[in-house]
């Protein structure tokens, strides 16, 4: 199946006042998949029950975020590397700096090279409006 995607105009950076607008593509249609359904598809694809995936995959959506807060990178091999980062504020000195400048967590997830290279076989279709 293709990727779908729609054309877009933004104003050009830094050209506001003269309303100078660029073009961009935009992926759309997206549809969310939940973890029964992904139980399920991986159900037909292996020999494990349904049950048995769900609670897998349960496991470790309960597991990811204890190793996270541990202060681990979590890289669950030919899948990806799952990682926190932290939204911070910034303070003159040094001595200023103290817990309440972590403003928010944020989890970053990169590709193995599995993945990424499945990712080049995308074929894109553009929106009809």
């Amino acid at each position: 199946m293709a990727l779908q995607y729609k054309v877009i105009s933004t104003i050009k950076r830094g050209q506001a006042e003269a309303n100078e607008r660029i073009w961009s593509p935009k992926l759309t249609g997206s549809r969310k998949i939940n973890l029964r359904q992904v139980a399920e598809i991986l159900t037909q694809r292996s020999t494990a029950s349904e049950a048995d995936v769900h609670l897998v995959l349960m496991g470790l959506v309960d597991l990811l975020p204890e190793l996270l807060l541990d202060g681990n990178t979590v890289k669950i091999d030919e899948f990806g590397s799952f990682r926190l980062h932290a939204k911070v504020t910034t303070e003159g000195t040094p001595d200023k700096v103290t817990s309440r400048n972590i403003r928010d967590l944020r989890i970053s997830f990169l590709p193995d090279k599995r993945i990424k290279t499945a990712l080049k076989r995308a074929v894109f279709k553009k929106k009809r409006e």
